[in-house]
């Protein structure tokens, strides 16, 4: 009997580990937590350390307050020509720029991120040497992977006929390999500021509708995806040129994450 219950147990705890080994990991999902703050071409410009910052020239500042430590922060910015050349705050994180999308020379769109960051009140500063309008949105989430978030990207860029009837813009797909990977998608449009809507399953996180500055020219959208695969990064607007990107961002690794470990202890009486 104790020969027979010695076996059975030997041969539960192979099932376990077998089943351990081979469980595919569960992250906790990222949060939107808010938009931090926006810039707005229309913003007065300011003088910091002796360096000018005027949004119409390409140069500027937000300020965003009550950032929690640890957080996700990733800068949407829209510039009407060349690449945005810097990101930069105060308190001293490392900003990444993944991805950058043209159309013509006319229109840009960059998305930005910093992981892991300070808590407390910020300042960051976007400068490119491009004397155009520049208009950018700050997103706060927590939940994000602090080293290496960003691991898929992609971007698409069109020039539509102005003022025609609405289309849709497209910063092409991103495959997700990691369950509950958050995904920001950014356009930029020089349409006449009417007809947006969001991809399917996204939430807006700005209002082009109501013709308010920055958001009449830059869409802002985000989703959480449970399942892992292949997801379109659409807008829909009045017809006229745009520049798309988007980004998949790894969660942290939440407690689901981890494999449960052998059992110790076992003993046959």
């Amino acid at each position: 009997m104790a020969k027979f219950l010695k076996t059975k147990i030997i041969f539960l705890i192979i099932i376990f580990v077998l089943a351990a080994a081979s469980a595919t990991p569960v992250y906790a999902a990222p949060a939107f937590v808010r938009v931090a703050g926006k810039l707005s071409p229309n913003d007065p410009s300011s003088v910091v350390n002796g360096t000018t910052y005027n949004p119409m020239q390409g140069q500027g500042k937000i300020d965003i307050t009550g950032v929690q430590a640890g957080n996700f922060l990733v800068v949407i910015a829209s510039l009407s020509n060349t690449q945005i050349t810097t990101v930069t705050s105060n308190t001293g994180e490392v900003w990444i720029n993944d991805v950058h999308s043209t159309v013509s020379v006319s229109d840009s769109l960059d998305i930005f991120h910093a992981s892991n960051v300070s808590a407390g009140n910020k300042t960051i500063y976007i400068t490119s040497p491009q004397t155009r309008a520049l208009r950018a949105v700050v997103l706060e989430y927590s939940g994000v992977a602090p080293n290496s978030p960003a691991y898929q990207t992609s971007k698409g860029s069109h020039i539509y006929p102005s003022g025609g009837p609405t289309v849709t813009g497209s910063a092409g797909s991103v495959t997700t390999t990691i369950p509950n990977s958050l995904i920001v998608v950014g356009c930029r449009t020089d349409s006449d500021f009417m007809g947006w809507s969001p991809g399917p399953g996204y939430t807006m996180r700005t209002n082009p509708n109501t013709g308010s500055e920055p958001d009449q020219k830059v869409g802002v959208e985000d989703k959480v995806v449970a399942a892992t695969g292949t997801y379109a990064g659409t807008f829909t607007f009045n017809s006229d040129l745009f520049a798309c990107g988007m980004a998949a961002y790894a969660p942290s690794e939440g407690g689901g994450g981890k494999r449960p470990a052998a059992p110790t202890g076992l003993t046959v009486q």
